[in-house]
């Protein structure tokens, strides 16, 4: 499922708060094993906040609509959010 951000139309595809804490976790595994100059290239460890709201605007999830054909250009960038009963 896909929904849109009702301020800024960025489209997220819709993950449970379970497969998030586990993406978190294991991002955090691999960003402590890196050395200081390719930690510079990421915004520091992964935090679940992440995925509780739009990546762009940070508008809240119960702000998205449903995405519609379209909505997502052929190559465009989606990001994970939780959904809204999780």
């Amino acid at each position: 499922m896909n929904v849109k951000c009702s301020k800024c139309k960025w489209v997220h595809f819709v993950v449970s708060r379970e497969y998030a804490e586990a993406e978190v976790e294991r991002f955090n595994k691999f960003y402590e094993g890196l050395d200081s100059e390719t930690k510079s290239h990421y915004n520091g460890p992964s935090k679940i906040k992440n995925y509780e709201g739009c990546m762009l605007c940070g508008n809240s999830y119960k702000n998205f609509v449903d995405a519609e054909d379209g909505d997502v250009p052929m190559g465009s960038t989606m990001s994970p959010i939780i959904a809204k009963n999780d």
